[in-house]
């Protein structure tokens, strides 16, 4: 069995990804900006920390470790950029994929552009409408459900600077789907969000296992389309004509990996047991 460091394991993901490690007999070594004795979680700085990479290094060789698997969005441009590929593996793809990913205003030109269907969108510094009421404002660079307002007129938007990004909203059941993409094998998990923390958005408080093959089809499409490779957690929805339109992308795994443990096997049988790089 391996030794596995898992960033966040003060979170969802971190957490989720932690217990089917420990599950499956391989050793972890959690980490968190907040540190918990009783959990056995050790401190680390933030992602915007300049000691952030060197002292995740730093505890996955005096562990050692075999591999990193981070859950925490903030940290994966960062560790795509400065991560020594050459040391200890690393379960993310490349610098140029995770920053499209990590960029939602950059997420939909790119797939648009390739023609994987994303929801109508627009800075708020466009002048042009054309989203219809209501409407949905995120963060550019964000996580999870947090900051994601529905608006119901122009009014509410002026605050908004280009930091954030409009999207069509669409409201209809929210999909999950769950994916380890590499070049030579890929694995997707749909799972639907049967109740969401903030009702009609954000993060789910229930999701459920569905067989949705053209859902499952758009998110590898996407997948491909960023170039990505590595964990893969999407949200999709269907416009009122059935299409299926790709909402975010997030490069890692998602809070819901517990119900999809095949991707994560997936991961593993490669970061592992194969050539250890994903980039």
């Amino acid at each position: 069995m391996s030794r596995i460091l898992v960033t966040g394991c003060g979170g969802p993901a971190g957490r989720a990804v932690r217990e089917l490690l420990l599950q499956r007999g391989h050793s972890v070594l959690a980490v968190d900006m907040k540190p918990s004795r009783t959990a056995g979680i050790e401190k680390v700085p933030p992602a915007n920390d300049p000691d952030f990479v060197s002292e995740l290094e730093r505890l996955a060789r005096q562990s050692p470790c075999d591999l990193v698997i981070p859950t925490v969005s903030e940290e994966l441009p960062i560790l795509a950029d400065r991560w020594d590929r050459d040391g200890i593996p690393i379960m993310l793809g490349s610098s140029n994929s995770i920053r499209i990913a990590d960029d939602k205003f950059a997420s939909c030109e790119h797939l648009r552009f390739r023609g994987i269907a994303v929801p109508g969108y627009r800075l708020p510094s466009w002048k042009s409408d054309g989203l219809g009421w209501p409407l949905i404002s995120k963060p550019r660079i964000g996580r999870g459900g947090r900051e994601v307002v529905v608006h119901e007129s122009e009014n509410t938007l002026q605050a908004l600077d280009d930091g954030y990004i409009l999207q069509e909203f669409i409201p209809s059941t929210e999909f999950a789907p769950n994916i380890y993409y590499n070049d030579d094998r890929s694995t997707c998990i749909v799972l639907k969000k049967t109740k969401l923390k903030q009702g009609i958005v954000g993060n789910a408080s229930a999701v459920m296992r569905v067989d949705e093959p053209d859902i499952a089809e758009l998110a590898l499409d996407a997948a491909e389309a960023i170039g990505l490779s590595g964990p893969i957690d999407m949200d999709i929805r269907r416009r009122w004509d059935g299409t299926a339109v790709v909402l975010d992308v997030n490069a890692r795994f998602g809070a819901n990996i517990a119900y999809a443990p095949e991707v994560l096997d997936a991961a593993l049988v490669d970061c592992l047991h194969g050539e250890h790089s994903l980039a």
